[in-house]
């Protein structure tokens, strides 16, 4: 009878000890609960609103689409646009923190936010994420010493190869030997050749504004840069000229890169576009209403976390 005692007072006296640290742990958590709910309501109130207009959107293009049996492509549309969410938050990331980078670097604000200007609108259309054209233009511009002529040579570059066909690899091997190109200001064989083989119609199209004809047109080309009758930053500037125009880079680029893939890349591209914009200017709203941004409330979330996790491991040893 006695140890029936013990064994009723030991288990009560565990679980009164298990409830007290899961106490601390949720009071912990749930402080957290309120910063967050503070700072986000406003947000969460639009966001509800935004999703039932959406799903209401969608219930109805379905219904439309399935008589003419195209309910898989909507739906992978409207998948496409659900995924962006993780797209917006790093071009949300991306928009704050390159100006912040460019300007400690040395450049003005009205420079990399024309920079900026210019990336965003070279993109569009394109099966191109900013931040893979931030990351160039930010390379570029440290070669160059000047952010404007990075970002137009980054979005020249962009479209040269998407206006050659070139994959996603193609266009990286090819960007990072006319890197070195540009950096070293020389052209040596192996990176002409793979000039050659991932934009081989763009690159025809520059030797011939330089004035070399026919099929040894690009071969004639790398002869005269080799010698130095033209040097590489004479070509990275004929890049940039041949980028515009009716029959330019950009043009091509979207005629090239046009299809069904690449329509469904540029809705979730748009999707994630939007997304961003909408947290640009909730972050906005909150800290002209007096509230932390949302990285300072996320921050502030950690630290309530990381204490709370530290009473409930200080209290269960003297369980």
């Amino acid at each position: 009878m006695a140890t029936g005692n013990f064994e009723v007072k030991g288990v009560l006296s565990v679980e009164d000890k298990m409830s007290n640290v899961l106490k601390n742990a949720q009071s912990s958590l749930s402080s957290f609960g309120n910063i967050s709910k503070s700072s986000f309501s406003g947000a969460s109130s639009s966001m509800d609103s935004m999703s039932g207009s959406a799903e209401k959107a969608r219930s109805s293009i379905m219904n439309i689409a399935a008589g003419v049996g195209a309910v898989q492509v909507v739906g992978k549309a409207f998948d496409m646009v659900e995924n962006s969410v993780s797209g917006a938050i790093s071009r949300f990331d991306t928009l704050n923190q390159y100006p912040k980078v460019m300007e400690q670097l040395g450049y003005s604000a009205k420079d990399v936010s024309k920079s900026m200007d210019t990336l965003q609108n070279g993109i569009k259309g394109l099966p191109t994420a900013l931040d893979d054209v931030v990351s160039t233009t930010q390379q570029f511009a440290s070669i160059t010493g000047d952010v404007d002529t990075a970002a137009k040579t980054t979005i020249a570059l962009n479209d040269a190869f998407l206006a050659s066909g070139a994959s996603s690899a193609d266009a990286a091997r090819g960007l990072q030997q006319y890197t070195q190109m540009l950096s070293s200001g020389k052209v040596d064989m192996m990176s002409w050749r793979t000039l050659q083989e991932t934009m081989p119609a763009s690159l025809k199209k520059v030797a011939e504004a330089f004035g070399f004809t026919g099929r040894a047109a690009t071969n004639d080309l790398y002869a005269a840069l080799q010698s130095g009758t033209i040097t590489v930053d004479q070509l990275n500037q004929k890049f940039v000229e041949l980028d515009g125009g009716v029959t330019g880079f950009a043009n091509q680029a979207r005629t090239a890169s046009g299809g069904i893939q690449t329509s469904f890349d540029n809705l979730q591209t748009a999707g994630t576009r939007g997304m961003a914009g909408m947290l640009t200017a909730i972050d906005k709203g909150l800290t002209n209403n007096g509230f932390p941004t949302m990285a300072a409330s996320i921050n502030k979330g950690q630290d309530l976390i990381d204490a709370g996790f530290q009473k409930l491991n200080s209290s269960i040893p003297g369980m």
